[in-house]
C-alpha cells in the first residue's frame, strides 16, 4: 500500500504541475478582441520530492502528452472571460504494472476584472472555477482528480522600456479551494518578459504552489491527490509571424517540492489573436 501511495503521489503531482505555456497575465483584452493559444507539451518524471522535500529516485515513472487550448475574450475593456481545457495521453508504470489513459481533462473557466490601471501598471482580480472531465478516477493514470476547484486571484502587471527594449513584469497571488478531499492551495506566480526586437519575446516564469495541509483522510489514499508543495521554473521564447500568429517554444523543470514528483516539460504553442 505504501508503494502504491507513493505512485499515486507521483501521479497526483503531475496532474497538478503542468502550467499553461501562455500564462494568463494581469492585463485584460480589449472589448471584442481576444486570443486562442493551442499548445502541445510532453512531461516525464521518474523522481520525487519526499515529505521532507528531499529529491529521491523512484522505481515508478510517469509520462504525459497534452494538447491544451487556452482562450480569452474581452467582454469589455475591463472584463475578460476565458477558459482552458486539454486532452491528455498518459502512461504510468510502477511495481504493480503499467497504466494507460487518454481522455479529456478538467476544464477551467475564469473571469478577470481590471480594477485599476495607468500607462505602466494594471491591477486585476480573477475568479476561476474548474469542472472535471469525463474520465474515470479508478484508473491510476486518470488525467484529473474528478473534483472541482474554485480560485480567487490578485494580478499585478507592470510594463516599461529598459535599454531600448520593451519589458513587462507580472506578479500573481491566489488561494484555491479544492473540494472533495485534496488540500487547499496558495499559489504565487511570477512572469518576466522582454522584447529584444519587435518580433521576439523572451519569457522567464516561476510557478509556485503551497499546500495548506488540510486534506481529508480520503484524499491521502485515493487518486484525489495528497497535500503537496511545488516550485517550477519555465523558460520560453515567442516569435511573432504573419496573420496575427505567434510561435512559442520552451521548457520547464521542477526545482523544489514536497510529496510530489520531480519532472521536466517541453512544449510548443501557437498563439492566434483576433
Amino acid at each position: 500500500m505504501r508503494k502504491y501511495f507513493q505512485f499515486i503521489c507521483l501521479v497526483a503531482f503531475s496532474l497538478a504541475s503542468i502550467s499553461t505555456p501562455a500564462h494568463a497575465g494581469a492585463w485584460t483584452q480589449k472589448s471584442g478582441e481576444g486570443q486562442v493559444i493551442t499548445s502541445f507539451s510532453y512531461y516525464e518524471t521518474d523522481a520525487a520530492y519526499n515529505a521532507k522535500s528531499d529529491r529521491v529516485s523512484k522505481t515508478s515513472s510517469y509520462h504525459k502528452s497534452t494538447l491544451d487550448v487556452f482562450a480569452e475574450y474581452g467582454l469589455t475593456d475591463a472584463y475578460t472571460l476565458g477558459l482552458q481545457t486539454s486532452y491528455q495521453w498518459i502512461y504510468a508504470r510502477n511495481n504493480l504494472g503499467s497504466f494507460r489513459e487518454n481522455d479529456l481533462s478538467d476544464t477551467s473557466f475564469f473571469l478577470r476584472e481590471r480594477i485599476w490601471h495607468d500607462d505602466f501598471n494594471v491591477l486585476s482580480l480573477q475568479q476561476l472555477f474548474t469542472v472535471p472531465g469525463p474520465y474515470s478516477t479508478r484508473n491510476a493514470a486518470a488525467p484529473g482528480y474528478g473534483q472541482s476547484d474554485a480560485e480567487f486571484r490578485v494580478l499585478y502587471g507592470h510594463s516599461g522600456v529598459i535599454g531600448g527594449n520593451n519589458y513587462f513584469l507580472d506578479i500573481q497571488g491566489a488561494y484555491r479551494k479544492r473540494f472533495e478531499g485534496p488540500a487547499d492551495e496558495v499559489r504565487m506566480d511570477i512572469t518576466a518578459g522582454i522584447k529584444p526586437n519587435e518580433n521576439f519575446m523572451l519569457l522567464a516564469q516561476s510557478f509556485n504552489t503551497l499546500g495548506m495541509r488540510n486534506e481529508s483522510t480520503a484524499a491521502v489514499i485515493t487518486s484525489s491527490g495528497p497535500d503537496y508543495d511545488l516550485s517550477k521554473i519555465q523558460i520560453s521564447g515567442v516569435l511573432a509571424t504573419s496573420y496575427d500568429l505567434s510561435l512559442q517554444l520552451g521548457g520547464a523543470i521542477d526545482v523544489a517540492g514536497r510529496n510530489t514528483g520531480a519532472g521536466k516539460t517541453l512544449f510548443v504553442a501557437l498563439w492566434k489573436e483576433f
